[in-house]
């Protein structure tokens, strides 16, 4: 599971020929009414009533005074936890006067303080000491998990024991739990232990837990199926809120733009920008391109509400470049973050910010593939060539669309979150570039490459819009395996990917030990008779290393060839 921050936008255009349909998935809650107040509270002594949902042992902060447990209702009945006890084998807190409704969630925390500091929002209870008056406290002794492994058990009033959950090198033996451990997910460096949210696999459109079976699979670090387990969640991610796609059904069609980068891809974000009358928020992994960071300022001194976030820490540094377009909007009235780890208590919710995306005035959302720099957002020459990076950005103006992404931009822009830093002018990294620093000029880029698509495509055929995001939906039931499952005889599926190895897990493993599930989709597809095309990136591969897409391209076509598919993948570089 990627701790990248993405932001994909699918559409199923009613086109005619084969369609690939997703699976509708509304994103609006089921409400139930209770009355009267005292709603029935029986049975709560059954097994299976309230479970461990959720925990966090390794806290962020020092001495993890962060750490956290969470329990969901999973029965019919309102549940009153008063007297229920959380404990690690050693300690055991008292959960105060609660009230769980059915299949709510809720944390209880060490500290409320610092779980609040981490997370944005308060706990339910604290069990450790009073460190916020408006929380409610805990009784008994607090039990402290061990970042090395531990268990944890869910009590009745009377000491019965409702679940268990063993983590990492805890006692297996403990109650009724079942085989190995759920251990933290570590496939490699991108994935700490702080932070780390052990939870629960649930289902995405209820938000129900599995049933139980106290074992490993149970949870998503512990379950070893791609599709499903594999995968875990830090503090602050959003991982249930965002768990299902937002699906958006069009009667009659829905309608979009579509630009491609190099060809027109700065002509359309211009237009977008500068037609906001309000609010103009981005998302973006960088952002550089001087022409966009002109109108930006302009809009700012305007008095349009210009908000950026920016990734602090990608690839290669922090650029004097995106230093430089901080600064200008910054002057002229915008806002600018950079979501960061290398400050006092800043522990960043995801490796990168990877996401291209602009929500304007509020309405239209604009989703890129590509980076607002030169590279994909060239000026273009006279005659009609240049050079850059193939790419879609996709605009559509729909409510649905906008409120859900209002939500995700607001949860990541959280100025008082501890991986937020505002750009500072005096400051060494986040600040302005050095003295001698030349700002980057809007000349054109010139190059080889023969423009195709020099205007903006408008399509009035939209059946169906799909919005999810990485890390929370972006696979499990997320819409995109879906779309290629449901591919099959007479269908055509085309693939344009940066890169896609040949298997995750580490470097030394095989596509059997560590499956990448994308491909084997498109592989499965091939053998229900569909039509699978797929181009993969030549300039940035390296052809030697055991994951290329050299070695992709490589292990699918010996599987096309032994089997007779209709499949073909190649290697290109298009711009």
């Amino acid at each position: 599971m990627s701790r990248y921050r993405l932001i994909t936008l699918m559409l199923a255009l009613l086109l005619t020929g084969s369609v690939i349909r997703a699976p509708a998935s509304a994103d609006t809650p089921t409400w139930r009414l209770y009355l009267p107040l005292n709603a029935r509270q029986a049975h709560l002594n059954e097994q299976e009533q309230l479970l461990i949902s959720a925990f966090v042992p390794d806290g962020q902060l020092r001495n993890d005074i962060d750490e956290a447990i969470a329990i969901a209702n999973v029965s019919a009945n309102t549940a009153v936890l008063t007297g229920y006890q959380l404990s690690d084998g050693e300690a055991s807190s008292r959960l105060p006067a609660l009230t769980l409704r059915p299949g709510e969630l809720l944390w209880c925390a060490r500290q409320a303080a610092a779980f609040a500091q981490v997370w944005g929002t308060a706990p339910a209870c604290e069990y450790e000491k009073d460190s916020d008056p408006a929380v409610p406290d805990a009784g008994g002794k607090a039990p402290r998990l061990n970042n090395r492994g531990d268990e944890i058990q869910l009590l009745t009033p009377d000491g019965q024991v409702l679940d268990t959950v063993v983590f990492a090198d805890g006692k297996t033996e403990t109650g009724e739990w079942r085989g190995a451990s759920v251990p933290y997910y570590r496939p490699n460096s991108l994935f700490g232990s702080a932070g780390q949210v052990f939870y629960r696999l649930f289902d995405a459109d209820s938000l129900h837990p599995w049933p139980d079976t106290n074992t490993a699979a149970d949870w998503a670090q512990g379950n070893r199926d791609p599709r499903l387990g594999r995968r875990v969640a830090y503090a602050g991610w959003m991982w249930r809120r965002l768990a299902g796609p937002l699906n958006v059904h069009y009667t009659p069609p829905g309608s979009f733009s579509l630009a491609i980068a190099p060809d027109h891809s700065l002509a359309f974000v211009l237009q977008l920008f500068a037609s906001a009358q309000h609010s103009i928020w981005i998302e973006a992994y960088e952002l550089s391109q001087p022409v966009l960071v002109q109108i930006l300022a302009e809009q700012a001194r305007a008095g349009v509400d210009v908000r950026i976030l920016l990734e602090g820490a990608p690839t290669g540094g922090l650029s004097d470049d995106v230093r430089w377009a901080a600064s200008q909007i910054t002057q002229a009235g915008g806002q600018v973050w950079f979501m960061v780890n290398d400050l006092d208590g800043a522990h960043n919710r995801y490796a990168f910010i990877h996401a291209k995306v602009a929500l304007i005035d509020g309405q239209t959302l604009l989703v890129s593939t590509e980076n607002f720099k030169t590279g994909a957002l060239p000026v273009l020459p006279e005659d009609g060539k240049t050079r850059g990076h193939r790419g879609y950005l996709l605009a559509i103006t729909d409510p649905a669309l906008a409120a859900r992404s209002r939500i995700i931009l607001m949860a990541d822009m959280r100025a008082d979150a501890n991986d937020i830093f505002p750009f500072t002018a005096t400051h060494d990294r986040y600040g302005d570039p050095p003295p001698d620093f030349v700002p980057p000029t809007a000349a054109p880029i010139p190059g080889d490459y023969a423009i195709r698509y020099p205007a903006t495509i408008h399509s009035d055929d939209v059946s169906q819009t799909s919005l999810f995001t990485a890390p929370e939906s972006s696979l499990g039931q997320g819409p995109l395996l879906a779309l290629i499952d449901h591919a099959g005889q007479g269908d055509l599926v085309l693939v344009q990917q940066l890169y896609e190895h040949p298997h995750w897990g580490p470097v030394d493993s095989t596509a059997t030990a560590d499956p990448n599930p994308r491909l084997d989709a498109l592989v499965q597809a091939a053998r229900r008779g569909a039509r699978v095309r797929i181009l993969l990136d030549s300039a940035y591969d390296r052809a030697t290393d055991p994951r290329s897409n050299a070695a992709t391209a490589a292990q699918l076509m010996a599987i096309a060839s032994d089997e007779g598919l209709d499949l073909l993948v190649r290697r290109g570089n298009p711009t």
